[in-house]
């Protein structure tokens, strides 16, 4: 996901350049726990910026995910929408570093080459868009908690009632005086 973008910087304010997201260029997620089902798809536009390059366009990324109550593996597809700015590190004229601001500290960089690498912005926004507790489906049943059968699979299991811990039977004689 990495584009050259000299002859953009060197373009007036407002011109733009639409550019379509390589699939074989994927970030890396794997340090994060995520696990691609298939190729990231997307379209960006790129739009030159007194600062340097705002970058505007859509995601779409399957995703391998578990589900947080049965702990079944599904594949589930997220679209996250790119909104960032670009900065550059080095002046298209002068060839000279560029100082950084405060103001962005937290920045993508366009590196010494002019080239502008977007798979940083895709997996920051694509982490934000994931589910805590992702669920194969929204009625999920989830594991038994004495034997751990999936609940999704056998909706009538039941165990036999257990006498339960002897310590609270003071408690529980109090609720069957009611």
């Amino acid at each position: 996901m990495i584009y050259n973008v000299a002859t953009l910087l060197k373009s007036p304010m407002g011109t733009t350049q639409d550019v379509t997201l390589n699939p074989d260029e994927m970030p890396s997620m794997e340090a994060d726990g995520v696990r691609f089902a298939g190729p990231i798809t997307g379209t960006a536009r790129l739009h030159r910026t007194s600062q340097g390059i705002w970058v505007d366009g859509t995601v779409t990324a399957p995703v391998r995910l578990q589900c947080s109550r049965c702990l079944r593996e599904f594949t589930q597809t997220f679209t996250v929408n790119l909104h960032e700015q670009f900065y550059p590190t080095i002046d298209i004229e002068t060839g000279k570093p560029l100082q950084v601001s405060e103001t962005t500290e937290t920045y993508f960089p366009i590196d010494a080459h002019h080239q502008m690498d977007l798979s940083e912005a895709v997996r920051q926004n694509l982490l934000v868009t994931l589910p805590l507790a992702p669920l194969h489906r929204p009625d999920c049943k989830g594991l038994c908690p004495v034997c751990g059968i999936d609940l999704n699979d056998a909706p009538d299991h039941r165990h036999a009632e257990e006498a339960g811990d002897e310590r609270f039977a003071a408690l529980r004689k109090l609720l069957e005086e009611k």
